[in-house]
């Protein structure tokens, strides 16, 4: 496993399987913001769907967005409680001075879903959801054996159509719909 550093700091929940490479970086908007979006695999080209490891890095090097899925290990999930305490130490230690601004909210169950070897495998989670001080939106995904699944800041709600407002540059079903390869997603994902 290879850890992330963010500002130059470990981030010891968050981490890139030994055996994924950098396969694609690309810059995109996202809140109106130049953004770099990188993607991780075993090998390349991008495969939509399958394991892969997803960031997006705001202009002045915070972490916008993590997502980590791979394989669940056998180990159950924690419990909400335990969750909500692996979710705050996270946003904490990426950012404390913006982590400050956070609210707690709900912890939700959640499930992702990668396709390995020709089989859809769920990833499931506790969602921990945060409001901030900004009227933005904030999660940890936090999987089997509290492991951090995703992790995701500022994003914003768009309250008129019901969906998020925030790009979804994380995501391969919005990506491929916004590059016209695939269905825009229902809500309350963000229009492609």
């Amino acid at each position: 496993m290879t850890t992330l550093q963010v500002r130059g700091v470990n981030q010891p929940r968050l981490d890139v399987p030994a055996n994924f490479r950098l396969i694609v970086t690309e810059r995109h908007h996202r809140n109106g913001e130049l953004v770099t979006v990188q993607r991780y695999q075993p090998a390349a080209p991008a495969i939509p769907y399958c394991e892969h490891v997803s960031l997006v890095w705001g202009s002045d090097g915070r972490l916008l967005s993590f997502n980590r899925f791979v394989r669940p290990t056998g180990i159950g999930l924690p419990s909400p409680s335990e969750a909500q305490v692996i979710a705050e130490a996270t946003m904490l230690g990426l950012d404390a001075l913006y982590a400050h601004g956070l609210h707690f909210m709900r912890v939700l169950p959640q499930a992702r879903g990668v396709i390995i070897d020709g089989h859809q495998i769920e990833i499931p989670m506790r969602w921990v959801k945060f409001g901030h001080d900004n009227g933005s939106y904030n999660l940890v995904g936090v999987g089997a054996g509290g492991r951090v699944v995703e992790c995701e800041r500022e994003a914003f709600w768009d309250y008129a159509r019901g969906r998020r407002a925030t790009e979804e540059w994380n995501f391969d079903q919005w990506v491929l719909a916004r590059e016209g390869r695939g269905v825009q997603p229902p809500a309350p994902e963000s229009l492609a």
